[in-house]
């Protein structure tokens, strides 16, 4: 080692190909940092959450580029987190799709803590985009929608159920067609046939209460993909208006009006959506999951069908955001129909369309704005409510441990 001092773009020595680590603040010493973690050298910190820090790390023969989440030392000694994080490794490994974040190694670290390493991401969460810029064009929402429901879908094939989807967890990789979706942290899983450690004991926390489906908030166990469908239709509301469906003061609040009150329709807060797409939203919000769409895919393809476009996901996942910002450019949105918004390629009649917008064979290139970085998915909501809500807080239980607010807010 030369001792050698370079720009924090630079990742390798000039003189005998090392890797190059981040110099250190006498005060702030990681004794992480140059050691390696599995197969690879810790070599940056990238960012700090509730649960964990992320580094980056690079292999020392391939020179690969990682991502390492380490959970911090008290996390460390907490059963359930520990579980949890162990599951968000399995879940992600089994699931191969390019819209869900690839991971490849999981380890105990000497001090007792534990490890995951995982692709690097270049980009930011979809939470930072909105909070910078606000409401997204439609032609945005489409790329985003469709990777992001495929990628579900492909997860509820195989009997698992995320639970947690919040913008936090939609990353948005830098590419020459646009956003590409990565879907984070599976640590909140459920299994349809749950076979592995039951992680929804009172006191657990899980999550943003913004995007929890009614059946959550209420402490119920009949959870399914309609959950992650109500949550999808959440994001979707908020990624048209810049404003999240359910927003209240406390937690009590805003599960209280995801369990009883409609949010204003995406229309009426940005006119440059149709009011057909307001039906879908409606009903991908449903607060009985019988009446929701059966599945991620469904609420993408009505939601394709609404702005006038062909209701296939799969290949407006794949087409470039300068095609589908033309193709929605030319499009005729779909005349609403409340209580029919189904797409025609699920087998029934949905809203009756004008022109479909078709994705065309050429290919243009454009690329989103954002940053470097990777994420740790467990840093704290934008509200300052904390890291989470406690598991079982349903209607019931707010009403025992806040009565007077309960009171208040029920009128």
């Amino acid at each position: 080692m030369c001792n050698t001092e370079y720009a924090d773009d630079i990742s390798f020595c000039v003189h005998d190909g090392t890797i190059t680590v981040e110099v250190q603040d006498p005060q702030d010493i990681d004794p992480r940092l140059g050691n390696q973690l599995g197969q690879y050298i810790v070599a940056a910190r990238v960012a700090d959450g509730a649960m964990g820090r992320v580094y980056e790390g690079r292999h020392p023969e391939t020179k690969q580029r990682v991502a390492i989440k380490v959970l911090h030392p008290d996390v460390a000694t907490d059963h359930v987190a520990v579980e949890r994080f162990k599951r968000e490794f399995e879940t992600a490994e089994e699931l191969e799709h390019e819209n869900i974040v690839k991971v490849l190694e999981f380890g105990q670290t000497e001090d007792g803590s534990y490890f995951m390493t995982m692709e690097y991401l270049q980009g930011e969460e979809l939470s930072r985009l909105i909070a910078r810029e606000g409401a997204q064009p439609a032609a945005r929402l489409v790329r985003i929608l469709a990777q992001a429901a495929t990628a579900l879908a492909e997860a509820h094939s195989f009997g698992v159920i995320h639970r947690d989807l919040k913008p936090d967890n939609l990353f948005l990789c830098e590419s020459e067609d646009g956003d590409v979706v990565k879907i984070l942290d599976f640590g909140s899983v459920k299994l349809q046939m749950e076979t592995g450690p039951k992680l929804t004991a009172f006191g657990t926390t899980l999550g943003s209460p913004y995007y929890m489906s009614p059946e959550q908030a209420m402490g119920k166990l009949d959870v399914d993909q309609r959950t992650d469908v109500f949550a999808m239709a959440a994001i979707a509301y908020e990624i048209a208006t810049g404003k999240v469906a359910f927003e209240g003061q406390n937690i009590a609040e805003i599960l209280m009006k995801i369990v009883h009150e409609e949010p204003v329709p995406v229309s009426s807060v940005n006119a440059a959506y149709p009011p057909s797409f307001d039906a879908v939203i409606a009903k991908g919000i449903r607060k009985d999951k019988l009446q929701r769409f059966g599945g991620t895919k469904e609420l993408a393809a009505a939601t394709l069908e609404a702005l006038g476009l062909d209701a296939d996901p799969v290949r407006w996942a794949k087409t470039s955001s300068t095609e589908i910002e033309s193709a929605v450019a030319h499009a005729t949105p779909a005349l609403a129909r409340p209580n029919s918004i189904v797409p025609s390629s699920a087998g029934s009649s949905g809203a009756s369309a004008g022109r479909k917008a078709q994705p065309s064979s050429s290919s243009s290139s454009t690329g989103p704005r954002g940053h470097s970085g990777a994420r740790d998915s467990s840093k704290p909501p934008r509200t300052g409510m904390g890291t989470g809500v406690v598991l079982g807080l349903g209607v019931g239980a707010l009403f025992l441990v806040g009565m007077a607010a309960a009171y208040w807010l029920l009128g």
